[in-house]
């Protein structure tokens, strides 16, 4: 394992495995593979380089999801670790085996996971405020309010293009809002009701983590963070991470579009059992 603490970029050799598909080409795309507590997952591709976001279900359905979207898990560059709770790493270390494919997370997150990971074939540290580059696709890390050792959330740039991820995390904080301005896509965590949690089956310990400073956006708190980014050239929403018991997705989506205003970009809700399509971000620019 390396112990070097700046971030690096790799590429797989593409001679390692016969069944490797060929690398796509073109402009920035995505797909959210899996959002919610069962499980998460963003793939995301550019130009030939590509990358996974998050391994929370099983290297099989992972898999699975990828043929959903004519692509496979052969030949990623990199998977990242926005932290170590069990939905966003439950299947990583067997699919970073298999796929022999290096990780790239936080030391602290890395502390905390490495035991329930196993070997791996690669590890980068990573720090907020710190970009990896994937020739022109770059991932900058920041860091997140989330009850994990040192959690941290994604934009993603690629030829003036940028896609903000921003799941898991208890309260909307100037650090955030200031790096997830002038995107052209958001993937925003809408997680609960409160009235629909207080009133829940949860036991009061999980309402409170949940409400906490260091647990997850309600629906409100996703207005207020979308009403603090939108701008014109804001083209799609995306809400993640939405609880099925305590939310409902059109209270969610009613929330959301209140703040946005009256040029509403284009929204979706990511699900827990089904990809979205392959989402080309170049095609949303006005």
């Amino acid at each position: 394992m390396s112990n070097d603490s700046s971030p690096r970029s790799v590429s797989v050799d593409s001679q390692k495995n016969d069944c490797l598909l060929p690398p796509p080409r073109g402009g920035l795309k995505f797909s959210i593979l899996s959002s919610g507590s069962g499980g998460n997952s963003v793939y995301i591709e550019a130009n030939g380089k590509r990358i996974l976001i998050d391994a929370g279900l099983s290297e099989k359905k992972l898999s699975q999801r990828m043929t959903h979207i004519d692509r496979s898990l052969n030949g990623l560059d990199a998977v990242f670790a926005t932290h170590e709770h069990s939905d966003h790493i439950r299947g990583m270390g067997p699919l970073l085996r298999k796929h022999q494919v290096p990780l790239y997370t936080t030391e602290g997150t890395y502390k905390r996971a490495c035991h329930s990971l196993g070997k791996l074939p690669g590890f980068n540290p990573i720090r907020a405020g710190q970009p990896v580059e994937f020739g022109e696709l770059v991932v900058e890390p920041y860091g997140t309010p989330h009850d994990a050792e040192e959690s941290v959330a994604f934009v993603i740039h690629y030829r003036g293009l940028r896609l903000g991820l921003a799941t898991d995390l208890g309260k909307v904080t100037t650090e955030v809002k200031n790096k997830l301005q002038n995107l052209d896509a958001l993937l925003i965590e809408s997680n609960h009701d409160v009235e629909m949690l207080d009133a829940g089956p949860y036991p009061w310990v999980t309402k409170r983590r949940i409400k906490s400073d260091v647990g997850h956006l309600s629906n409100e708190a996703c207005g207020e963070m979308l009403s603090s980014v939108k701008h014109s050239g804001l083209r799609l929403v995306v809400l993640m991470h939405m609880s099925g018991t305590n939310n409902h997705p059109e209270l969610a989506r009613i929330t959301a579009r209140q703040a946005l205003g009256q040029d509403t970009p284009e929204m979706i809700i990511a699900e827990q059992n089904h990809p979205t399509p392959l989402i080309p971000l170049n095609g949303l620019k006005g």
